[in-house]
């Protein structure tokens, strides 16, 4: 149903720039405060992007969003929004343009819509990019490392089964580095017998990306 009414949002006669464009599905996140509220991306181009969300977003608004398993944060600017109802809830399907993004993500999305291979090495960039970052660390690491330390966690006790790797209940800063692998500090939380408990871990990820809890 959203691919139907994005289909049609999209096209209608509105100013559409000449633009690579590519319509797949992909999860995104409008920033509110504290809170990442979920959507669906259904369409991304050079400019921008299509995507349906159960909130009406501002003017001006941040995002995080996966594509091509790489998690990015934007600023977006709404172009238009248009309302529907489906099974009784109502979904703000919107059009919007890049307003700022990192250069490294907005290559990467580039490559993904021109369907350009990526480079050797991005795990290494990847990772070097997270650790700049401090606190907001595991926002930045690629996917699959994301998952890999969700999945430790879970392992060992100290995360909640099913916890989505997208949205988990941790917090990570940057330790430093040593011989190309990389440490970092997390604390996770999950609720035993109505109570939440806390745990601290270390984890550590080479420039390939292997993830090894330390303790």
């Amino acid at each position: 149903m959203l691919n139907e009414l994005f289909r049609w949002m999209s096209d209608k006669k509105t100013d559409r720039r000449a633009s690579d464009r590519k319509r797949v599905q992909f999860p995104i996140g409008l920033i509110r405060g504290d809170e990442i509220v979920s959507g669906v991306g259904t369409e991304i181009s050079l400019n921008g992007l299509f995507f349906a969300a159960k909130i009406k977003p501002p003017a001006s608004f941040n995002v995080v969003m996966d594509v091509a398993g790489k998690r990015i944060r934007c600023r977006l600017t709404t172009v238009r929004t248009e309302s529907v109802m489906r099974d009784n809830q109502q979904w703000h399907m919107v059009a919007a343009t890049f307003e700022g993004i990192a250069a490294d993500d907005y290559d990467a999305i580039v490559r993904f819509v021109k369907d350009i291979p990526e480079p050797e090495n991005k795990a290494q960039s990847e990772i070097a990019k997270a650790a700049a970052e401090g606190d907001n660390a595991y926002r930045l690491l690629p996917m699959p490392v994301q998952k890999r330390i969700v999945d430790l966690l879970v392992g060992a006790g100290r995360l909640a089964p099913g916890s989505d790797p997208r949205n988990p209940l941790l917090r990570m800063s940057y330790l430093g580095s040593k011989n190309s692998k990389h440490r970092f500090a997390v604390h996770s939380r999950k609720t035993v017998a109505d109570e939440i408990r806390a745990f601290d871990s270390t984890f550590v990820v080479d420039d390939e990306g292997v993830v090894t809890l330390e303790n």
